[in-house]
């Protein structure tokens, strides 16, 4: 039993992958792979590569209890946004905020009705919507080795993990940004800032699945 995922607002040109279903998934990486390379055949070997490649990432997302998961195209026309978003819903009644660190967040309901918290505290009220919604963020850079044919390369990412909270009924989301833009860390961390800034979390109808 699951409620509707939040709701965010995306600069630039994204392109969003559904995991609920593996035809859904499929389809929509072999939609954005043709956008990509605009189906010139000459393109056919590298367009089977990145089908490849977002199909990989889409399998460790869902494994991992993603609903959804957003591939950044473009910030601008001509400025390539190489970045990623996943969504995962949580139990908010089996979570154990002790265990993640996160011993105060489950006090984020306590003050749904009452003042917002001052900024920089460990709750934050940023992210008020009709219905409050309170988040915790944890940034870190990570690196990954990427083998391209006998290539093998160093790769660092900026990640960061928005832990979203919501009453009536009381929700509870991981919403996970990552970019190959590690050296720009200030910008990016700006801009997955401002796209939290814009979720919108309607209780909507529970779906049983």
């Amino acid at each position: 039993m699951t409620h509707p995922a939040p709701r965010f607002a995306l600069p630039g040109t994204w392109a969003r992958i559904p995991l609920h279903s593996e035809a859904a998934t499929l389809s929509s990486i072999r939609k954005m792979t043709e956008q990509l390379t605009n189906r010139i055949d000459q393109f056919a070997t590298l367009r089977a590569e990145l089908r490849a490649r977002f199909v990989r990432a889409a399998d460790v997302a869902k494994s991992g209890g993603a609903t959804d998961l957003f591939i950044g195209l473009e910030l601008a026309p001509g400025m390539p946004l190489p970045a990623w978003i996943a969504v995962f819903p949580a139990d908010y009644e089996t979570t154990n905020f002790d265990t993640l660190g996160f011993g105060d967040f489950s006090k984020a309901l306590d003050l749904a009705s009452g003042p917002a918290p001052e900024r920089g505290s460990k709750v934050e009220d940023d992210l008020a919507a009709p219905t409050p919604i309170h988040a915790v963020r944890h940034a870190w850079r990570r690196t990954t080795d990427v083998v391209e044919g006998e290539i093998e390369r160093t790769f660092e990412f900026i990640e960061a993990d928005y832990w979203i909270v919501a009453a009536e009924p009381n929700r509870l989301a991981l919403i996970t940004f990552s970019s190959a833009l590690a050296e720009y860390e200030d910008e990016m961390l700006e801009l997955f800032d401002a796209v939290m800034s814009t979720v919108r979390w309607p209780a909507g109808d529970v779906v049983t699945s």
